[in-house]
């Protein structure tokens, strides 16, 4: 065997390439130089516990008949029978989970009362915690950096003992090291969890996953709560579902905080409090996906955006008549709340309106927009054909010139194209590239019917971009699909492909069609010797 196999830092190289799977432990059989470098890796990510049950054929045994019992229950595609274990472990057996728990760094731990292949029972679980002699809890799983932990369906009956089990694995995996938890307790042990303080036990945690829990009472009254957060000073990512304000506010004073992903499905009970001036001081990014435009308005007006470089927003209310006026209000929004934002996406194209008044997006709606001077990326995306974008050439050129840093603008319908006669030609575009040299791509909606003359700059050269490979055209009108094809060609050189809205009138889209062939052609020819 050659010298540079037998350094563990090449073969850890060279085995991370490989991923977890036989390979890795055929390796790790092959001798005992591979032994701990490929052990390393095939132990490194445990997605459940099954891998050290299936290690303990004497403590445990498969539970498909109790996995089976209601129907519902009963999953396919589980990869093998659901294993718990049946009675406390030994020194033996302890000694090889404890031995196998310190390789691991991502651990994906699922906690449900019907067993599953990649969930452990809280009855298992309670053996698991019960190590034998002096043997001490702290030393199972001490290296755990990234952690992913559910737990659901536990008995109300036997809900106390269970409890105190989940809490005490909880406070093994949360440690100083860690710096990615994805949490997802049952609703019942949010206040246990946050009176126990265990979230304290990791100031160092970078990224969080996380949701509001609703649970009933003994009294009968549901109850919301959230984990308490306050602690978590060094967190930079949070990915929040079904958040609520109180939450939101907690979030708001970590001053490290820089990326925020929120979603939920339905509305919240209360009003949120007012925010002081330091609130979401390091926000750099956030992306919103609720499904109400009360709640969508309701989070924009609270929500300071003077610090944000990046924003998307989804709001999916599907029970709306028409919310025109609401979108154009959340629009509006924007840019007066953002005045350093470098990319802004709004996706309003899978909720469809029911019964739509007209109304266009125009210059004097965007107009706020003219401000953002380091706007890069602008895509907005309706969802009805009677919300129609609707620019001129002189609109277009004038947003071009306000933003100079622009690579991708995008106004399209989902279901459709714009509202036609369109008032944008190729003059427009070609403004476009002129006064946005960064511009990588567009979807835009414009007269194609007539060819303007070769199109120059003041100083005399060729007006061109070779960054744009591909561009939408929607349903723009075309009559002359070489001439077309020929002028683009002119003026964007790496052009190749054109696409259009799928259920455009057949001429048009065959003659779009036919400048796609044209482009690819005419860069085929480019590219011969």
């Amino acid at each position: 065997m050659h010298h540079c196999l037998l350094i563990d830092e090449v073969l850890n190289n060279i085995f991370s390439w490989l991923g977890p799977g036989a390979t890795l432990c055929n390796l790790a059989r092959t001798c005992r130089a591979f032994y701990e470098p490929a052990a390393a890796i095939i132990w490194q990510k445990l997605e459940d516990f099954s891998p050290i049950l299936r290690l303990l054929p004497e403590a445990t045994r498969t539970a498909w008949a109790e996995s089976r019992e209601s129907e519902s229950d009963c999953d396919e595609h589980e990869p093998g029978p659901p294993i718990v274990l049946t009675r406390p472990l030994t020194s033996e057996e302890w000694s090889m989970v404890k031995r196998l728990s310190q390789r691991v760094r991502n651990l994906h731990a699922f906690v449900n009362q019907r067993p599953h292949s990649y969930s452990i029972t809280p009855g298992s679980l309670s053996f698991l915690l019960q190590p034998p002699g002096d043997e001490s809890l702290e030393s199972l799983f001490p290296n755990v950096q990234d952690l992913t932990f559910h737990c659901e369906g536990l008995p109300s009956l036997e809900a106390v003992r269970w409890q105190d089990n989940v809490l005490t694995l909880l406070r093994i995996l949360i440690r100083p090291q860690l710096s990615w938890l994805a949490l997802y307790p049952d609703g019942r042990l949010y206040s246990l969890l946050n009176a126990s303080g265990i979230l304290t036990s990791c100031p160092n945690l970078r990224v969080l996953q996380t949701s509001t829990a609703t649970f009933e009472t003994q009294e009968g009254a549901r109850v919301t709560v959230a984990p308490t957060i306050s602690s978590l000073q060094s967190l930079e990512m949070a990915n929040i579902y079904n958040f609520s304000w109180d939450l939101l506010a907690s979030l708001a004073q970590i001053k490290t905080l820089q990326r925020l992903f929120l979603e939920t499905y339905h509305g919240l009970p209360d009003s949120p409090l007012p925010l002081t001036n330091e609130a979401f001081a390091g926000l750099r990014y956030l992306d919103t996906h609720i499904t109400s435009w009360e709640l969508v308005l309701s989070f924009y007006r609270w929500m300071p955006l003077g610090q944000l470089r990046g924003l998307a927003i989804k709001p999916d209310d599907f029970g709306r008549n028409d919310y025109s006026e609401d979108m154009e209000e959340l629009l509006t929004l924007i840019p007066e709340h953002g005045p350093f934002l470098e990319t802004i996406k709004v996706d309003c194209g899978f909720a469809f309106p029911r019964q739509p008044r007209h109304w266009r997006l125009t210059k004097s709606i965007l107009m706020p927009y003219l401000s953002l001077r380091n706007l890069k990326v602008l895509d907005i995306t309706l969802a009805s054909p009677r919300y129609s974008p609707h620019l001129t050439d002189d609109d277009l050129i004038h947003m071009a010139q306000c933003w100079p840093l622009l690579k991708q603008l995008h106004l399209k319908i989902y279901t459709s194209g714009w509202e036609l006669p369109t008032g944008l030609s190729l003059r427009g575009i070609v403004a476009l590239i002129q006064y946005c040299p960064d511009v990588e791509g567009f979807s835009l909606v414009f007269n194609a019917m007539e060819i303007p003359e070769t199109a120059y700059s003041p100083d005399g050269n060729l007006i061109q971009n070779r960054r744009i490979r591909s561009l939408y055209v929607g349903n723009s009108p075309i009559s002359s699909p070489e001439a077309v094809a020929t002028y683009l060609r002119l003026l964007m050189p790496g052009l190749t492909t054109v696409s259009t809205y799928h259920a455009m009138d057949s001429t048009h889209k065959m003659h779009w069609t036919a400048v796609s062939a044209s482009l690819r052609d005419l860069s085929a020819r480019s590219a011969q010797p």
